[in-house]
Protein backbone atom coordinates (compact mmCIF):
# COMPACT_ATOMS: atom_id res chain seq x y z
CA UNK A 1 0.00 0.00 0.00
CA UNK A 2 2.59 2.28 1.03
CA UNK A 3 4.52 1.55 -2.40
CA UNK A 4 1.05 2.41 -4.66
CA UNK A 5 0.67 5.85 -2.31
CA UNK A 6 4.28 7.20 -3.35
CA UNK A 7 3.61 6.33 -7.01
CA UNK A 8 0.22 8.17 -6.86
CA UNK A 9 1.56 10.77 -4.98
CA UNK A 10 4.32 11.70 -7.92
CA UNK A 11 2.07 10.90 -10.62
CA UNK A 12 0.01 13.82 -8.87
CA UNK A 13 2.91 16.11 -8.63
CA UNK A 14 4.24 15.46 -12.05
CA UNK A 15 0.48 16.21 -13.46
CA UNK A 16 0.54 19.25 -10.89
CA UNK A 17 4.04 20.95 -12.54
CA UNK A 18 3.13 19.87 -15.82
CA UNK A 19 0.02 22.22 -16.17
CA UNK A 20 -0.25 24.85 -18.71
CA UNK A 21 2.34 27.48 -18.25
CA UNK A 22 0.05 30.59 -19.64
CA UNK A 23 -2.97 29.95 -17.26
CA UNK A 24 -1.09 30.70 -14.54
CA UNK A 25 -1.74 34.61 -12.44
CA UNK A 26 0.77 36.21 -9.75
CA UNK A 27 -0.51 35.32 -6.06
CA UNK A 28 -2.89 37.67 -5.22
CA UNK A 29 -2.00 40.19 -2.62
CA UNK A 30 -3.78 39.43 0.76
CA UNK A 31 -4.40 41.55 3.87
CA UNK A 32 -2.67 38.63 5.64
CA UNK A 33 0.46 37.43 3.57
CA UNK A 34 1.39 40.45 1.22
CA UNK A 35 4.44 41.37 -0.07
CA UNK A 36 7.09 43.01 2.50
CA UNK A 37 10.64 43.64 2.26
CA UNK A 38 10.08 43.32 5.96
CA UNK A 39 12.44 40.05 7.68
CA UNK A 40 10.02 38.77 9.96
CA UNK A 41 10.19 35.20 12.16
CA UNK A 42 7.44 33.90 13.88
CA UNK A 43 8.82 31.51 16.13
CA UNK A 44 6.09 28.84 17.64
CA UNK A 45 4.94 25.62 18.75
CA UNK A 46 2.19 23.31 18.35
CA UNK A 47 2.14 22.50 22.13
CA UNK A 48 3.64 24.76 24.93
CA UNK A 49 6.98 23.45 26.72
CA UNK A 50 8.52 23.16 23.45
CA UNK A 51 11.07 25.77 24.05
CA UNK A 52 9.85 28.64 21.75
CA UNK A 53 10.25 31.61 23.75
CA UNK A 54 13.82 30.57 24.47
CA UNK A 55 14.60 30.16 21.05
CA UNK A 56 13.55 33.35 19.97
CA UNK A 57 15.19 35.22 23.29
CA UNK A 58 18.66 33.45 22.79
CA UNK A 59 18.15 34.20 18.26
CA UNK A 60 17.51 37.89 19.20
CA UNK A 61 20.60 38.42 21.71
CA UNK A 62 22.99 36.49 19.56
CA UNK A 63 21.81 38.68 16.49
CA UNK A 64 22.05 41.66 18.50
CA UNK A 65 25.17 41.00 19.50
CA UNK A 66 26.36 40.65 16.14
CA UNK A 67 25.27 44.45 14.96
CA UNK A 68 21.62 43.53 13.94
CA UNK A 69 19.00 45.67 14.71
CA UNK A 70 16.58 43.04 16.23
CA UNK A 71 13.14 44.19 17.51
CA UNK A 72 11.72 41.17 19.00
CA UNK A 73 8.10 40.78 19.53
CA UNK A 74 6.41 38.93 22.39
CA UNK A 75 2.61 38.00 20.44
CA UNK A 76 1.89 35.04 22.71
CA UNK A 77 -1.15 36.94 23.32
CA UNK A 78 -2.83 36.52 27.16
CA UNK A 79 0.30 33.98 28.05
CA UNK A 80 3.35 36.52 27.98
CA UNK A 81 6.86 35.70 29.26
CA UNK A 82 9.45 36.64 26.89
CA UNK A 83 11.08 39.58 28.82
CA UNK A 84 11.38 37.11 31.27
CA UNK A 85 14.05 35.48 29.52
CA UNK A 86 15.98 38.39 28.54
CA UNK A 87 15.88 39.22 32.62
CA UNK A 88 13.53 42.15 32.25
CA UNK A 89 11.00 42.76 35.21
CA UNK A 90 7.35 44.10 34.18
CA UNK A 91 7.25 47.06 32.47
CA UNK A 92 4.72 50.30 32.51
CA UNK A 93 4.03 49.90 29.20
CA UNK A 94 3.22 46.39 26.88
CA UNK A 95 1.34 45.59 23.35
CA UNK A 96 -2.01 45.63 25.40
CA UNK A 97 -1.56 49.87 25.39
CA UNK A 98 -1.28 49.61 21.75
CA UNK A 99 -4.16 47.14 21.16
CA UNK A 100 -6.95 49.74 23.52
CA UNK A 101 -5.38 52.99 21.86
CA UNK A 102 -3.43 54.23 24.67
CA UNK A 103 -0.72 54.74 22.61
CA UNK A 104 -1.24 55.28 18.42
CA UNK A 105 1.87 53.37 17.48
CA UNK A 106 3.60 50.23 17.97
CA UNK A 107 6.85 51.87 18.02
CA UNK A 108 5.61 53.41 21.04
CA UNK A 109 5.54 50.64 22.86
CA UNK A 110 9.19 48.95 21.72
CA UNK A 111 11.42 49.24 25.39
CA UNK A 112 15.48 49.12 25.35
CA UNK A 113 16.85 45.80 26.55
CA UNK A 114 20.16 45.45 28.04
CA UNK A 115 21.66 44.28 25.06
CA UNK A 116 22.97 46.43 22.22
CA UNK A 117 20.39 46.73 19.44
CA UNK A 118 17.55 45.21 20.91
CA UNK A 119 14.25 46.48 21.84
CA UNK A 120 11.37 44.47 22.95
CA UNK A 121 7.54 44.62 23.09
CA UNK A 122 5.75 43.04 25.96
CA UNK A 123 3.27 40.99 25.93
CA UNK A 124 0.65 42.09 27.96
CA UNK A 125 -0.51 40.11 30.83
CA UNK A 126 -3.53 41.84 31.88
CA UNK A 127 -6.06 41.42 29.09
CA UNK A 128 -7.51 38.38 28.47
CA UNK A 129 -9.54 39.32 25.62
CA UNK A 130 -6.18 39.94 23.40
CA UNK A 131 -5.74 36.08 23.26
CA UNK A 132 -8.71 36.60 20.80
CA UNK A 133 -7.98 39.58 18.74
CA UNK A 134 -11.18 40.56 16.17
CA UNK A 135 -9.90 40.52 12.77
CA UNK A 136 -9.40 44.45 12.47
CA UNK A 137 -7.05 44.58 15.20
CA UNK A 138 -5.08 41.68 14.00
CA UNK A 139 -5.09 43.27 10.46
CA UNK A 140 -4.00 46.62 12.60
CA UNK A 141 -0.93 45.06 14.98
CA UNK A 142 0.24 43.22 11.53
CA UNK A 143 0.50 46.57 9.89
CA UNK A 144 2.47 47.94 12.32
CA UNK A 145 4.63 45.47 13.27
CA UNK A 146 5.81 45.61 9.33
CA UNK A 147 6.73 49.67 10.12
CA UNK A 148 9.78 48.45 12.17
CA UNK A 149 12.69 49.19 10.64
CA UNK A 150 14.61 46.57 11.65
CA UNK A 151 17.21 44.43 10.42
CA UNK A 152 15.04 40.88 11.56
CA UNK A 153 11.70 41.14 13.78
CA UNK A 154 11.45 38.10 15.79
CA UNK A 155 7.81 37.40 16.86
CA UNK A 156 7.11 34.80 19.49
CA UNK A 157 3.84 33.60 19.10
CA UNK A 158 0.87 31.48 20.97
CA UNK A 159 0.91 27.61 21.25
CA UNK A 160 -1.68 26.11 19.43
CA UNK A 161 -3.80 26.57 15.83
CA UNK A 162 -6.14 29.55 16.82
CA UNK A 163 -6.29 32.37 13.98
CA UNK A 164 -3.88 34.69 15.52
CA UNK A 165 -1.32 32.00 15.99
CA UNK A 166 -1.57 30.67 12.51
CA UNK A 167 -2.23 34.37 10.09
CA UNK A 168 1.06 35.45 12.71
CA UNK A 169 3.00 31.73 11.18
CA UNK A 170 1.91 33.33 7.81
CA UNK A 171 3.03 36.85 7.58
CA UNK A 172 6.65 35.50 8.73
CA UNK A 173 9.30 34.82 6.12
CA UNK A 174 9.78 32.02 7.19
CA UNK A 175 7.56 30.98 9.73
CA UNK A 176 9.83 28.60 11.94
CA UNK A 177 8.57 25.51 13.98
CA UNK A 178 10.08 24.73 17.27
CA UNK A 179 9.28 21.05 18.53
CA UNK A 180 10.28 18.02 21.20
CA UNK A 181 11.22 14.69 19.46
CA UNK A 182 8.43 13.64 21.60
CA UNK A 183 5.04 12.11 19.65
CA UNK A 184 2.49 14.51 21.43
CA UNK A 185 4.99 17.34 20.11
CA UNK A 186 5.02 16.02 16.46
CA UNK A 187 1.33 15.48 16.28
CA UNK A 188 0.55 19.32 17.56
CA UNK A 189 2.94 20.48 15.09
CA UNK A 190 1.97 18.28 11.99
CA UNK A 191 -2.08 19.84 13.33
CA UNK A 192 -0.59 23.37 13.52
CA UNK A 193 0.74 23.06 9.82
CA UNK A 194 -2.22 21.11 8.34
CA UNK A 195 -4.30 24.64 9.93
CA UNK A 196 -1.91 26.89 8.26
CA UNK A 197 -2.57 25.33 4.76
CA UNK A 198 -6.32 25.16 5.38
CA UNK A 199 -6.09 29.28 6.59
CA UNK A 200 -3.76 29.98 3.37
CA UNK A 201 -6.34 28.02 0.43
CA UNK A 202 -9.21 29.57 2.18
CA UNK A 203 -7.57 33.07 2.24
CA UNK A 204 -7.02 32.28 -1.85
CA UNK A 205 -10.10 30.84 -2.35
CA UNK A 206 -12.27 34.05 -0.36
CA UNK A 207 -9.44 36.54 -2.67
CA UNK A 208 -10.06 34.67 -5.97
CA UNK A 209 -14.42 33.84 -5.24
CA UNK A 210 -14.10 29.92 -5.57
CA UNK A 211 -17.01 29.46 -3.74
CA UNK A 212 -17.80 26.23 -4.69
CA UNK A 213 -14.13 25.01 -3.36
CA UNK A 214 -14.56 26.75 0.01
CA UNK A 215 -16.96 23.79 1.29
CA UNK A 216 -14.34 21.23 0.12
CA UNK A 217 -11.54 22.29 1.53
CA UNK A 218 -13.29 22.70 5.04
CA UNK A 219 -14.40 19.51 4.75
CA UNK A 220 -12.08 17.51 2.87
CA UNK A 221 -8.84 19.15 4.33
CA UNK A 222 -10.00 18.66 8.04
CA UNK A 223 -10.25 15.11 7.69
CA UNK A 224 -6.72 13.59 9.01
CA UNK A 225 -7.22 10.69 6.65
CA UNK A 226 -6.89 12.69 3.48
CA UNK A 227 -3.42 14.62 2.29
CA UNK A 228 -3.36 17.71 0.47
CA UNK A 229 -2.27 15.83 -2.23
CA UNK A 230 -5.37 13.86 -2.77
CA UNK A 231 -7.50 16.48 -2.44
CA UNK A 232 -5.49 18.80 -4.75
CA UNK A 233 -5.74 15.91 -7.31
CA UNK A 234 -9.60 15.76 -7.02
CA UNK A 235 -9.48 19.52 -7.87
CA UNK A 236 -7.11 18.92 -11.29
CA UNK A 237 -10.07 16.46 -12.39
CA UNK A 238 -12.86 19.53 -11.97
CA UNK A 239 -10.30 22.53 -12.10
CA UNK A 240 -6.78 22.75 -13.78
CA UNK A 241 -6.56 26.06 -13.39
CA UNK A 242 -7.72 26.47 -9.59
CA UNK A 243 -5.50 23.27 -8.75
CA UNK A 244 -2.37 24.60 -10.06
CA UNK A 245 -3.01 28.41 -8.37
CA UNK A 246 -3.75 26.57 -4.93
CA UNK A 247 -0.40 24.35 -5.39
CA UNK A 248 1.55 27.40 -6.59
CA UNK A 249 0.75 29.10 -3.47
CA UNK A 250 1.29 25.93 -1.09
CA UNK A 251 4.66 25.52 -2.61
CA UNK A 252 5.85 29.98 -1.88
CA UNK A 253 4.74 28.85 1.79
CA UNK A 254 7.97 27.44 3.54
CA UNK A 255 8.08 26.87 7.11
CA UNK A 256 11.14 25.98 8.96
CA UNK A 257 11.61 23.14 11.41
CA UNK A 258 13.82 23.11 14.94
CA UNK A 259 13.84 20.03 16.99
CA UNK A 260 14.89 21.67 20.92
CA UNK A 261 15.85 19.60 23.67
CA UNK A 262 17.62 16.63 21.23
CA UNK A 263 18.80 13.75 24.04
CA UNK A 264 19.80 10.92 21.29
CA UNK A 265 21.24 10.29 17.83
CA UNK A 266 17.93 9.89 16.66
CA UNK A 267 16.24 12.80 17.74
CA UNK A 268 18.86 14.72 15.55
CA UNK A 269 18.36 12.90 12.63
CA UNK A 270 14.14 13.11 13.18
CA UNK A 271 13.96 16.49 11.55
CA UNK A 272 14.77 15.51 8.22
CA UNK A 273 12.17 12.31 8.65
CA UNK A 274 9.55 14.97 9.91
CA UNK A 275 10.32 17.30 6.64
CA UNK A 276 10.15 14.64 4.04
CA UNK A 277 6.86 12.90 6.00
CA UNK A 278 5.20 16.90 5.49
CA UNK A 279 6.56 17.04 1.88
CA UNK A 280 4.74 13.86 0.70
CA UNK A 281 1.10 14.40 2.96
CA UNK A 282 1.18 18.03 3.02
CA UNK A 283 3.08 19.44 -0.15
CA UNK A 284 4.92 22.03 1.11
CA UNK A 285 8.52 22.34 1.92
CA UNK A 286 9.84 22.40 5.84
CA UNK A 287 13.31 23.38 5.93
CA UNK A 288 15.13 21.69 8.93
CA UNK A 289 17.11 23.89 10.44
CA UNK A 290 19.01 21.60 12.81
CA UNK A 291 18.68 20.18 16.55
CA UNK A 292 19.54 21.64 19.79
CA UNK A 293 20.45 19.03 22.52
CA UNK A 294 19.08 19.01 26.04
CA UNK A 295 20.90 20.85 28.69
CA UNK A 296 20.22 21.29 32.44
CA UNK A 297 22.55 24.78 31.82
CA UNK A 298 19.34 25.91 29.75
CA UNK A 299 16.86 26.12 33.30
CA UNK A 300 19.87 27.23 35.04
CA UNK A 301 19.89 30.52 32.88
CA UNK A 302 16.21 30.63 32.51
CA UNK A 303 16.07 30.54 36.50
CA UNK A 304 18.87 33.12 36.73
CA UNK A 305 17.29 35.38 34.15
CA UNK A 306 20.33 35.61 31.81
CA UNK A 307 20.11 34.96 28.05
CA UNK A 308 21.96 31.14 27.78
CA UNK A 309 23.83 32.66 24.96
CA UNK A 310 25.68 35.15 26.52
CA UNK A 311 27.13 32.69 29.46
CA UNK A 312 27.56 29.58 27.16
CA UNK A 313 28.45 31.01 23.77
CA UNK A 314 30.54 27.98 22.65
CA UNK A 315 28.73 25.48 24.60
CA UNK A 316 26.69 22.58 21.87
CA UNK A 317 23.43 24.66 23.06
CA UNK A 318 25.17 27.97 22.01
CA UNK A 319 26.95 26.39 18.56
CA UNK A 320 23.65 24.83 17.56
CA UNK A 321 21.84 28.90 18.27
CA UNK A 322 24.66 30.11 16.03
CA UNK A 323 23.94 27.41 13.29
CA UNK A 324 20.37 28.16 13.28
CA UNK A 325 21.05 31.81 13.15
CA UNK A 326 23.26 31.77 10.03
CA UNK A 327 20.95 29.73 8.38
CA UNK A 328 17.98 32.11 8.47
CA UNK A 329 20.22 35.04 7.82
CA UNK A 330 21.31 33.12 4.78
CA UNK A 331 17.95 32.07 3.77
CA UNK A 332 16.86 35.85 4.57
CA UNK A 333 19.88 36.94 1.67
CA UNK A 334 18.35 34.52 -0.56
CA UNK A 335 15.35 36.14 -0.55
CA UNK A 336 16.24 39.62 -1.08
CA UNK A 337 18.47 38.24 -3.98
CA UNK A 338 15.25 36.62 -5.87
CA UNK A 339 12.80 39.35 -5.39
CA UNK A 340 15.90 41.72 -7.28
CA UNK A 341 15.51 39.52 -10.01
Amino acid sequence: MLVLFYKYFDCVKIAIQNMDQKQTTRSPVISIRHQSNRTIWAIGGGKGGTGKTFVSANLAVYLSQRNKEITLIDADLGGANLHTFLGLRKSDIDIGDFLTKKVPTLKDVAIPTPYNKLRLVKGSDNLLFTANLNYFKKLKLIRHIKTFDSDVIIIDIGTGSTYNSVDFFLLSNPGILVINPEPTSIENAYYFLKSCIIRLLKLYIDHYKIQDLIKKVTKQLKDNSRSVYSFLSEIISQDKYYADLLYRALKKFRPSLIINKARHEKDFMLGESISNVVQKILVIDLNYLGAIPFSEKVHKSVTGLTPFILEHPESDVGEAISSIASQLISIDNTHHEDKKL
